[in-house]
């Protein structure tokens, strides 16, 4: 039972998820491209700019963005590792 996460954990979790999906997306779509990156998601881009602000994101949006970015999730989830899968071919 020693991975039970208590709610200030998740909250943490959450937080620096938020930050990087927001650096992801200014390194990939720059400072101000949260538009574009919103809509290649397929979200309005209020909704993204939540998102980027700490609310949670649906799984559906999150495996579009790791589609669409090549983020590496265990980067995302824990700072570790590559921030992008290396593109095939």
């Amino acid at each position: 039972m020693g991975d039970f996460k208590s709610d200030a954990d998740w909250s943490e979790i959450a937080r620096n998820l938020s930050l990087r999906v927001r650096e992801v997306r200014e390194e990939l779509y720059g400072e101000h491209g949260g538009p574009l990156l919103a809509s290649a998601l397929e979200v309005p881009f209020r909704t993204w700019a939540g998102y980027e602000a700490g609310e949670s994101i649906p799984a559906e949006t999150m495996l579009r963005f790791l589609e669409v970015t090549r983020a590496n999730p265990k980067w995302l989830l824990t700072g570790e590792g590559r921030k992008f899968i290396p593109s095939r071919g």
